[in-house]
């Protein structure tokens, strides 16, 4: 089909928002892509809300703009971040789905040894950056979310053979939220026959924001684009 459009649902993370992903999601826009961001149930910035949200609210939310984006797009892709990459997951088994990105997500959660020399960087450096960081994560991830956290991660867990579309899986490799082996269980147990692994020396958790951003903007981007070369973007 010539002309046709790509549209790409990028999800955001576990207590977070739209802003860990708009420099990807304002990117995508601009090279062609139409993009849609959910803003996933629950995830207001107030606690209340947080707390009464499940995890198949959160589901439920991102396929709602799923099913939205199909009716002006013809291939799909999904791009998550953290959490969201389970949730891609689960569209991904459920829907027609031409691609899944997954950025720094995990099956394997807390670096204890990254966080440690966080902090230890924070005294170094006579800042408390991360140490504000933790608190912030800790006072945004009320009980009741992070068991339905839990949840979705181990329902998750079964459905990754179910997933065979093209699959590009990010790692950074100084994460303090994901271990490493997160990106390996990820990649073991895929179904999928064009799968990779992409890892970043730099860039934490909130690799978007970081200063390893634009490096992964275009991986990702140059991802998306080979997989359908009778697509026209705009130059």
């Amino acid at each position: 089909m010539e002309n046709s459009k790509v549209g790409c649902l990028i999800i955001h993370g576990f207590g977070g928002s739209i802003y860990e992903v708009e420099p990807l999601a304002e990117y995508l826009a601009k090279e062609g892509f139409v993009v849609s961001c959910p803003q996933l149930s629950g995830h207001t910035g107030r606690i209340q809300d947080m707390k009464k949200a499940t995890y198949e609210d959160w589901i439920s939310s991102a396929e709602e703009e799923l099913l939205k984006l199909k009716e002006r797009a013809d291939d799909i892709s999904i791009v998550g971040f953290s959490m969201g990459g389970l949730i891609g997951v689960n569209l991904a088994c459920k829907h027609d789905i031409k691609a899944l990105v997954t950025i720094n997500t995990p099956i394997h959660y807390w670096n204890l040894n990254r966080v440690f020399l966080n902090l230890i960087e924070d005294i170094k450096n006579r800042k408390t950056d991360n140490l504000q960081r933790y608190m912030r994560a800790r006072k945004n991830s009320p009980v009741a979310a992070m068991y339905n956290f839990l949840l979705l991660l181990n329902q998750t867990k079964p459905l990754l053979c179910n997933v065979k579309c093209n699959v590009l899986l990010i790692q950074a490799k100084d994460d303090d939220t994901v271990r490493m082996k997160s990106v390996d269980y990820l990649y073991e147990y895929l179904s999928s026959e064009n799968k990779k692994i992409k890892y970043y020396d730099k860039g934490g958790h909130q690799i978007l924001r970081s200063q390893s951003a634009d490096e992964v903007i275009t991986d990702v981007t140059s991802f998306l684009k080979s997989l359908k070369s009778n697509i026209e973007f705009p130059d």
